[in-house]
């Protein structure tokens, strides 16, 4: 690696890429994509902000003892999930009677470094994943825990409700939208400056068509881009609104996207400085 921290051999070079994540979560992403030579326009098309109320989640976490599983699926679940557990004077060790299952790599990394490790790790991580992973446990009389987020498929929980579990289900965050773009986004979308979108769920696909005007004008901004998404459900959200995505990797995770992203041609011309 240079001593600017850039990989000057990635394909991804040069390459204007536009990045959708909600901005708590963009700045690794962004991170890694600038170390290969790729120009960064952060996005945000979520916002990510705790329920409308914590009633549901409380009482649950209050339940800890009597659950035989904890499903979390993601980085932004356990950093809700932990951190209201904190905000009732709770620590992680609540969880020791309860089996948890992380979906993906993140998740598992996010809830080791809370000191727990996961007992369950699907190999495919998508809601028919986790539904795979559990079709191997006795899930007869089982009491599971889903904190979700607002607006996720009722895939898990009927699955395993249908396996004999008794799954409770409370929002534990919500997506909402930003009140508008940010004017760098803004203006290379409008300018067509850019090489590739990123699309890392179904609501940033969705998002990013209300704010941009609705799902013609969405096509009509990103006809030339080469559009990425990071899975099978987001890609049917993309496909929903008239989108060709061009880029899906094999594994749902933001590092296999990187790789799926650099063996795809972008016939990238040189970066500019910024875009401003």
């Amino acid at each position: 690696m240079s001593t600017s921290g850039k990989l000057p051999t990635s394909p991804l070079r040069g390459c204007r890429i536009l990045v959708t994540r909600a901005a708590e979560q963009a700045a690794g992403f962004s991170r890694q994509l600038q170390q290969r030579g790729a120009v960064v326009v952060e996005c945000p098309t979520i916002q990510l902000v705790p329920p409308e109320a914590w009633t549901a989640v409380d009482a649950a976490i209050l339940a800890l003892s009597g659950f035989d599983w904890l499903i979390l699926t993601s980085a932004n679940g356990v950093r809700f999930f932990f951190g209201r557990l904190q905000e009732l004077g709770l620590a992680p060790a609540v969880l020791r009677s309860c089996k948890v299952c992380a979906v993906g790599p993140k998740t598992a990394e996010a809830l080791t470094q809370l000191g727990i490790t996961p007992d369950l790790i699907p190999e495919q991580f998508t809601g028919e994943g986790v539904v795979a992973a559990f079709h191997g446990h006795d899930l007869q009389g089982r009491r599971v825990l889903f904190p979700k987020a607002d607006g996720a498929r009722d895939l898990i929980p009927q699955q395993l409700r249908s396996m004999g579990a008794m799954v409770i289900d409370p929002v534990l965050y919500r997506n909402i939208i930003p009140q508008g773009l940010p004017d760098s986004a803004r203006l290379a979308l409008e300018q067509h400056r850019l090489d590739a979108v990123v699309f890392s769920s179904p609501s940033t696909v969705r998002n990013l068509a209300q704010l941009t005007g609705g799902i013609t004008r969405l096509q009509a901004l990103l006809a030339d881009l080469t559009v990425v998404s990071i899975g099978p459900v987001t890609t049917r959200a993309c496909q929903e609104l008239g989108l060709s995505v061009a880029v899906e990797p094999e594994q749902s995770t933001l590092d296999a996207l990187i790789r799926a992203l650099e063996q795809h041609t972008l016939c990238c011309p040189p970066a500019e400085p910024s875009i401003t």
